[in-house]
């Protein structure tokens, strides 16, 4: 069966808005959805990943991350060669992990976290500075992030399939328009994204 493992952002949960706007989406196709919880240490979140995505063969898995989900996504997308949808993926997370150091709260439940200096060197070690095969990644940018400069996702996934959320947010307020697209990749390994076909983002 075709699967999808969904990896929410910092600081976030597997109950986020996109991450449950696709869950729905997924249901009512009846395609598999997993989505672990990753607010753990870098280190203990690559784990839990890799345990999750060898559990299906490389050719029925796509991972979909979003921000520092994205970056996890490249990483284990590299490291078993199943697809990814990346959506504002992080590419240096360690350049904003350390302003984070101590307590803190994971948005919308009130859980405490405790984020170390040791983060960012168990980032470095997760990251992937190329990508193998660009036609494996599908990415969507918000041109208008708040939170990560779009420019480096755009640089390093120049060669992939890309759609511009022109203005949109980190967050991509307006993710409903493009849920159905990202489970239309999901679901279909030959899928050809056409740009010219997409809802326009307003």
């Amino acid at each position: 069966m075709r699967t999808t493992l969904y990896l929410h952002g910092f600081l976030s949960s597997p109950r986020s808005r996109k991450g449950m706007l696709l869950k729905a989406e997924h249901e009512a196709r009846g395609m598999r959805f997993l989505a672990p919880d990753l607010t753990l240490s870098p280190k203990e979140a690559s784990d839990v990943i890799l345990e999750a995505a060898k559990s299906v063969p490389p050719g029925l898995l796509t991972v979909v991350g979003s921000s520092l989900g994205g970056f996890y996504a490249g990483w284990v997308a590299e490291r078993i060669g199943c697809r990814a949808v990346l959506i504002n993926p992080a590419v240096r997370p360690w350049a904003f992990v350390r302003d984070f150091l101590g307590e803190q709260t994971v948005y919308g439940t009130g859980r405490k976290v405790l984020i170390t200096e040791d983060y960012e060197r168990q980032l470095r070690e997760l990251d992937t500075p190329s990508i193998t095969i660009p036609s494996r990644y599908f990415v969507l940018l918000s041109t208008g992030d708040e939170v990560l400069d779009w420019h480096e996702a755009d640089r390093k996934y120049r060669q992939s399939p890309r759609v511009l959320v022109e203005g949109g947010d980190h967050q991509v307020s307006c993710f409903e328009r493009y849920v159905r697209l990202v489970a239309d990749y999901c679901a279909d390994p030959a899928l050809q994204i056409q740009t010219s076909d997409l809802p326009a983002a307003t």
